[in-house]
């Protein structure tokens, strides 16, 4: 993912904010808050399992 350093929020309410989303919510957000996971009926857990193990971000100064 690359990312240009003006565009980072200290919260998701400050960039719905200051994007107007009340206004106009944009049709591609993406929210990531990390690895899912999930246990079987045995409770063996498995991390991972609905998306990406990691996420690389460049951020452009």
């Amino acid at each position: 993912m690359l990312l240009d350093a003006d565009q980072l929020y200290p919260t998701l309410a400050e960039a719905m904010a200051d994007q107007q989303w009340a206004a106009r919510m944009p049709t591609n957000a993406l929210l990531i808050s990390g690895p899912s996971k999930t246990a079987d009926i045995e409770q063996t857990l498995a991390y991972g399992i609905h998306g990406p193990k990691t996420l690389i971000t460049l951020i452009l100064e």
